[in-house]
């Protein structure tokens, strides 16, 4: 027997608010529900291109019009965000940071007398002023669902005592150290199912860093690296200068740490 499948003249409606889309087909040549349910499956599209923007199938309705025909009817609609599911958006305009130390010298004038500051940025005497500068910086919310009665107020206060801590697990894909929990916006769940936006900020390990002369400096994305400076003297051709150069550089953990997947219980 022959599978068809046929688009009738009055095949397509639809709704602007909510935007939905509902195409209606014809099936025939099956007689079992279940294998007509597969042709429906494959032969209707998963997601729909619609004025409206692209929705998503929701569902498919079988009722059988003859012993081996039926009508097929494909809703579709804006992506449900279901219970344990969780969606994301993100932001890379980047951040800016003040530093006092250049990652190069590019230039010093005059060549012959301009004492070598080690990439010492804007020294003055004994203050080194340093520069703002971008850095690549990326901010990610998450919309997590959680079943009902998981957003309660002691949940709510657990999240408030963990905002400003850094992940010590691998958290959504990145490496422990590198993202800085923002906080989050939610609604009650006592009764209810309920969606969270969780806030992150992202940035990057670094190893071997170079500093002036001192080499191999490790820091993690959301420690402080700072640079205690010293006074000596240059000697450039025959000129001698007073100048300020870094001389040590300290690594300092500013933010508590946390197993940030099993605390939020999603992104591990």
């Amino acid at each position: 027997m022959t599978v068809q499948w046929i688009t009738p003249p009055n095949y397509y409606s639809s709704t602007p608010s909510p935007p939905t889309a509902t195409y209606k087909y014809v099936l025939h040549g099956v007689t079992d529900e279940t294998l007509a349910n597969s042709y429906a499956l494959s032969f209707s599209a998963p997601l729909a291109t619609t004025i409206y923007g692209i929705l998503y199938r929701n569902n498919i309705q079988l009722d059988r019009t003859a012993y081996n025909q039926w009508a097929i009817t494909v809703p579709y609609a804006q992506r449900q965000n279901a219970t344990g599911a969780w969606t994301w958006d993100f932001d890379t305009t980047g951040g800016t940071i003040h530093i006092t130390n250049a990652k190069a010298e590019v230039g010093r004038y005059p060549t012959a007398t301009a004492p070598n500051q080690l990439g010492s940025i804007a020294v003055d005497g004994d203050e080194v002023k340093g520069t703002e500068i971008i850095v690549p910086a990326l901010k990610m919310t998450v919309t997590y669902k959680h079943p009902l009665g998981v957003i309660t107020i002691p949940q709510a206060k657990f999240l408030a005592s963990i905002t400003g801590t850094v992940n010590s697990d691998t958290f959504l894909t990145f490496s422990p150290g590198e993202v800085l929990f923002l906080g989050a916006r939610g609604q009650d769940g006592t009764d209810s199912e309920a969606s969270v936006n969780y806030q992150f900020a992202m940035a990057s390990n670094a190893t071997g860093l170079t500093i002036g002369s001192i080499a191999g400096v490790a820091k993690k994305a959301w420690e402080v690296a700072w640079i205690r400076y010293h006074d000596t003297i240059t000697t450039e051709g025959a000129a001698e200068n007073p100048t300020r150069v870094p001389k040590y550089v300290y690594v300092d953990r500013v933010y508590d740490t946390i197993a940030m997947a099993a605390a939020l219980g999603f992104g591990g």
